[in-house]
This record gives C-alpha cells, structure tokens and sequence, in this order.
C-alpha cells in the first residue's frame, strides 16, 4: 500500500487507444474492451487484508517479461522503477531513454527525469512518457528475468486518464476506458459534481449534514476514510477501541489509527456502508491534504461491490445503479 507524495506535474502525451464498443447494437456492458486488475494482499501490522493495491498487468516496449503496476489515482504521473527496468537494458540504453535536463527531486528525495522510448503497453491502452525514479523499486536476478512470476515495475497514475472516461467494474475485477460517455454508461449511471486538481478526481462525502471533500485515491485500499485528527474525532465511535497499523508511505513508516465510524456517510443521495476512518499525524501526508484543499483520501473500500464512472473530462464521478 502506497500514499503518495506530491510529484512534479509534467506536460504528458498519452497515447489512448479508447475503449468503445465492439458493437455500439448491443447495449451491454460486456461489449466493451476492458483489461483486468487484480488485488495484492499482504499482513500489515500483524494484520490479514486481501485488497491492499490493484495490480495491473503490462509490457514494457518489447521486452519479453511480465510485469505489473499499482493502478494508483492519487498519484499525478506515471512511473517506471529505475532498479527494475535497469535490470533489462544496458547502462547506455537506459541513458538513452532518460531526458537528462529533465532531471528533478521528488519531495520523497528521489531523483526522477522524463523518459522518451519507454512505452507500457496495457490491452488496447498505451502510455508514453514515463516518469523514471531512480534507485528504486527491486532489482531482478539475471536467472529470474524472464520467468512466469510478473515484476513490478511501477505506478499507473492519473495522467494517463486526462480528458477520458475510466470505468471500474470491482466485481469482475476489469477496467475500461473511453474517449466520451456514451448512452448506455449516461443511463445506467447516478453521478455526482466532482473537482479536480492535476488530474486527480476529488469526490464530495456528506456525514453528519456537512459535506467534505475527498481525493479519491485508488493507492489507498486500506482506507474508507483517511483525515486528520479533528475530522476524525467527529466521525467516529469514541468508545471504540482505537485500532492502529503501521504502514508504508513511499518508502517512510507511518502510523494510523482507525476507529469504526458512527456517522452515516453519504455520496450524493447513495448512502456508502459505514467501515472505519483513519486518521495519522504524518506531516508530510497532513500538508498534501492542505496543498489539495481537501479534508484527506478515500478509496476502493466503500465501492468494492460496484461499477464506478469516472468522468475525468466532466468532473463528475458516478457509480453505476
């Protein structure tokens, strides 16, 4: 589970090859293009969860190898991990991908540059101008660079969906993209106004008569609701036991407390099923919140039995009926 940084936007050209119907006569949602995710589980703090981040399978140029990435919305680029692509090309061709004037400090203190050349190629979906992070990710063993057992080699952020629709089916785990919203998404869909900032989707949650806005973030599984302390403390059941886990944030440790929440939570008129809110007191996380104007992250937990619309050209987000 990763909580992103803030990154540096840069100017990006996608290369969208749109999901439409295969056949525009048959109104149903299996006649559209999707390509699939799948959920990593792992223990945190002692703790089972099977739905910490959505993979998505990809290739790389033409490299002969499995790979995969965090489909991760509340991160404004998309990255490719220097240790692991390093590990498939020479030194002078990865020079020659990288855009050395480029070169810049992400506010984890990572180097990153601009990349030319380097293509992830998702189903019909492409994405050209990587970002590349250097000295992270995991190297790969010479004897395992090919073998069935898919690398992770990065991050599938928001720029990719600029100007597009993306449509996530929880159920069947399968996402689709389109160039506009037909008739039969505008139909069968209940939206809501959203806002955006660099690309990134924020969603009004309405507890407690008041409305908050929340970046909705695919990159946190772990959190129906993730504030800071005071929005916390109204929302949730003081005589609960306070539950704590330890987890990664782009390489820091970071505590969250969580506690079940007493107040209903409501998407527009759709009333989300009640689930814990965290909170932590991380500085950098708290100033990332303030920097968006927004009250904190919410994420797959409150839609993972549902079809969501994502309308990044309108700003609206919509959850299908």
């Amino acid at each position: 589970m990763k909580i992103k940084q803030l990154l540096l936007m840069f100017g990006f050209v996608s290369i969208l090859a749109g999901c439409t119907a295969s056949n525009k006569n048959i109104p149903s949602a299996e006649s559209y293009s999707w390509f699939p995710f799948s959920w990593y589980s792992a223990k945190i703090s002692g703790k089972n969860f099977d739905k910490v981040a959505m993979l998505v399978p990809v290739k790389v140029n033409d490299v002969k190898a499995d790979f995969t990435l965090q489909f991760d919305l509340g991160s404004d680029a998309t990255l490719i991990y220097g240790n692991t692509i390093n590990s498939y090309y020479r030194d002078n061709e990865i020079k020659n991908f990288l855009i050395e004037n480029s070169k810049s400090t992400d506010d984890g203190g990572k180097t990153i540059y601009k990349t030319k050349g380097l293509i992830y190629h998702l189903g019909k979906l492409s994405k050209d101008h990587l970002i590349y992070k250097e000295n992270y990710g995991d190297k790969i063993p010479m004897d395992s660079l090919f073998n069935k057992k898919p690398k992770h080699i990065g991050t599938l952020g928001a720029d990719v969906f600029n100007n597009k629709i993306l449509i996530i089916d929880y159920p069947n785990k399968r996402m689709c993209v389109l160039d506009s919203l037909d008739s039969y998404w505008r139909k069968v869909t209940t939206f809501v106004d959203a806002r955006s900032n660099n690309g990134r989707l924020h969603i009004p949650l309405t507890m407690a008569n008041k409305t908050h806005w929340f970046l909705f973030d695919t990159g946190a599984s772990l959190f129906p609701i993730n504030t800071n302390k005071e929005l916390w403390t109204s929302l949730v059941d003081q005589t609960a036991k306070t539950d704590t886990i330890i987890a990664n944030s782009w390489g820091e440790k970071v505590k969250f407390f969580g506690r079940p929440i007493k107040e209903k939570v409501y998407l527009g008129k759709r009333k989300l099923e009640n689930d814990y809110a965290w909170y932590n007191d991380n500085k950098r996380l708290q100033e990332f919140n303030k920097a968006e104007n927004i009250d904190g992250l919410t994420g797959n937990a409150f839609f993972v039995n549902n079809v969501i619309v994502l309308d990044f050209k309108n700003k609206k987000f919509g959850v299908v009926n």
